[in-house]
């Protein structure tokens, strides 16, 4: 029986590298690779590790066809990576929780991912603090409703609104012209709960993915406290924390302009570019993988060759605790790490993937010298 499924599973990532799956395959396949099983057994986890290897080979000997398939073949062939190293730890009976490896971290200590955690508040007074489980709002014609159609408040007038989260929180949002917004961790997005006049502006820290809604007559401005977006209709993340002294804005799709608050220069955008700024007059731009920028949002995060330091500071929002990577700050990190993992299951991967060894004292982790 574990024969016949590990075929058909073969069968169906083949369908699916080859674009042939439908949209429900497409689905089971993406959701079946961003999974953690906790209850494979050590036999069937070798021959799971074999056919994990088998599918690895296998990608890279399909056709390039197009562009769009060709980022999608690499971004699942990290997937196949890093599950294997996730599968690795978890198919060690001793390994994810009670003794990870050498890493000290006993089950107490564990630490569970962040939630879908916000506060929503109106001109700075009446806050209310947003249902778990529900995970994101809609804003439309004066009443605000979860996503589920769950209504939680009607506006009577045009007020100015703001969406929060909490450290290890993240929650989602569509506001009053159909544009979308994915908020990660210690981040927050102020709106009008309706746009008038000439121009749709929002105020943003931290980090936000945003779908603008396209509105040739009403341009989208996004405000952060380095810089001034201008769109009219386009998906971009903006990395704006204030402990990382930049603002980095990513560019997915469409066409932005980007204006230094501070000295009034400006740069436009193209997809697939990343402007950097900082309290220096230049702008910076270069080129970079908007799936690995952007990845948090979809539950994961693609990390591709990335000091240990900087991965350090993801992990600090997500989880609640402090991290110290030193000595081994500057070591880099090539895997993806799925958001709903436990916190010894990721220091796990990095063990395996580094050889960089953890311990945790209450919620303090620190790399063992």
């Amino acid at each position: 029986m574990a024969d016949q499924h590990h075929k058909k599973t073969r069968i169906l990532l083949k369908r699916y590298l080859e674009g042939n799956c439908t949209e429900e395959e497409k689905a089971l396949v993406e959701d079946w690779y961003l999974s953690i099983h906790h209850d494979v057994n050590e036999r069937e986890g070798k021959k799971i590790q074999g056919n994990l290897h088998e599918l690895q080979n296998r990608l890279f000997e399909i056709p390039k066809r197009k562009e769009s398939f060709q980022i999608y073949a690499r971004v699942i062939a990290a997937i196949l990576c890093v599950t294997l190293t996730i599968s690795l730890v978890i198919w060690n009976k001793n390994a994810a929780v009670e003794n990870v490896s050498s890493t000290d971290i006993s089950a107490h200590q564990d630490v569970m991912p962040g939630t879908n955690r916000a506060t929503l508040s109106f001109d700075n007074k009446e806050q209310i603090e947003l249902n778990e489980e529900k995970g994101g709002l809609i804003n439309d014609d004066g009443i605000i409703t979860y996503h589920d159609g769950t209504s939680l408040k009607k506006i009577k007038q045009i007020q100015m609104a703001m969406l929060s989260t909490p450290i290890a929180g993240q929650y989602q949002i569509t506001l009053p012209d159909g544009s979308k917004a994915w908020l990660n961790a210690l981040s927050s997005i102020r709106y009008p709960t309706a746009f008038i006049g000439k121009k749709r502006q929002v105020e943003i820290t931290g980090e936000v993915y945003l779908e603008v809604a396209h509105d040739s007559k009403k341009p989208f401005v996004v405000h952060t406290n380095q810089q001034r977006i201008e769109v009219l209709g386009t998906s971009f993340n903006i990395n704006a924390y204030a402990d990382d002294g930049q603002t980095l804005t990513t560019l997915t799709e469409g066409y932005v302009r980007i204006y230094h608050e501070k000295f009034g220069n400006q740069i436009e955008l193209k997809p697939g570019q990343q402007a950097v700024v900082t309290d220096n007059k230049a702008i910076t731009i270069k080129n970079v993988d908007t799936e690995e920028i952007s990845s948090w949002k979809d539950g994961m995060y693609i990390v591709n060759d990335e000091p240990l330091k900087h991965y350090a500071r993801k992990i600090e929002r997500w989880y609640d605790v402090e991290v110290n990577m030193e000595p081994y700050g500057e070591r880099r990190l090539s895997a993806i790490i799925p958001r709903n993992a436990k916190l010894s299951e990721v220091l796990a991967a990095i063990e395996l993937k580094t050889g960089v060894k953890f311990m945790i004292k209450e919620r303090r982790v620190s790399a063992k010298k």
